[in-house]
């Protein structure tokens, strides 16, 4: 379940739950973008234990991730760059697919092509292994906000236009939550 950050309580909840996250993993933190799409996304018991960052690349992608991605991307690429992947600690393991399940659907309802993403190793690792989505890496590993990352391009479209191979078969179309309500 997930819901698109709309108002400022929703907003404040997100950077709550992300800070708490970064502050454990002795990142250092930062806010949602301009341009972006900000998600909180809910456990089973209803309660937000996630956030997911949309952005679409563009004027409002960051300086740092324009150096690492501008001689990457290509023309026929329709890119979006994802962000704050954040799981208090109560639910992992729990909401990583919900994640992925988002990130795919989305990607393909606002039709972006592909991702890029300066990830943690081992997300790194379940993009490929774990859900299978092709996740290259593009440049070295370099050290950002506290902690070495990879800059990665993520292989989206492959996904959800072979969403019925058997590979996929992690992925379900997520749910949206409007005022305590399952859509």
């Amino acid at each position: 379940m997930y819901k698109l950050v709309k108002s400022q309580n929703e907003r404040e909840l997100f950077h709550q739950i992300k800070k708490s996250v970064w502050d454990e993993k002795g990142f250092d933190m930062e806010y949602g973008k301009e341009g972006s799409d900000l998600y909180l996304i809910y456990a089973e018991d209803g309660v937000p234990g996630g956030t997911f960052e949309f952005t679409p690349y563009s004027i409002f992608t960051a300086p740092i991730m324009k150096d690492l991605f501008n001689d990457v991307i290509q023309k026929d690429m329709r890119v979006m760059e994802i962000d704050s992947f954040a799981v208090l600690p109560q639910y992992r393991g729990k909401l990583g697919r919900q994640i992925m399940c988002l990130m795919i659907d989305y990607a393909q309802k606002k039709g972006y092509t592909h991702a890029i993403s300066i990830s943690d190793p081992a997300v790194f690792r379940s993009f490929n292994n774990t859900y299978q989505i092709r996740t290259i890496q593009v440049k070295e590993k370099i050290w950002y906000k506290g902690a070495e990352v990879i800059p990665a391009l993520l292989h989206l479209k492959e996904v959800y236009d072979n969403i019925e191979d058997e590979k996929f078969s992690w992925f379900t179309r997520p749910n949206e939550m409007r005022k305590g309500v399952f859509i």
